[in-house]
């Protein structure tokens, strides 16, 4: 892959070391200890990479040694990437429900009897 002019150079990096394809997974700390960041910062310029078109897919449950970061080269790849974003976005959606629908004035009347 050439250097796009478009990434930084910590950018390119850390594209560098993502495999293509969910077959191979790089873990977030693999990806810190091969580019000498810390792992907020893999984060950060994961999400910089996605935001310029680059697919990076995270396989996030099942065993240790299954999770990682991929480049999707197909939509299977894409949908099975996403699919835990999918499910964290409607768990933050019926938190948002229950903070919203939450009394400020009586819930500790209603939990402690006072």
């Amino acid at each position: 892959m050439e250097l796009n002019k478009e990434l930084t150079i910590i950018e390119e990096g850390v594209l560098q070391c993502i495999p293509l394809g969910s077959e191979r997974k790089v873990a977030i700390k693999e990806l810190s200890s091969l580019v000498d960041l810390d792992e907020r910062s893999i984060y950060e310029v994961i999400n910089r990479l996605r935001k310029k078109g680059i697919p990076v897919c995270a396989q996030r449950s099942g065993k240790l040694e299954e999770r990682g970061y991929y480049i999707a080269t197909n939509e299977q790849e894409r949908s099975e990437g996403l699919a835990a974003y999918k499910s964290q976005v409607q768990d933050m959606s019926k938190l948002i429900e229950d903070i919203e629908a939450a009394e400020l004035d009586t819930w500790q009347q209603r939990l402690y009897g006072a």
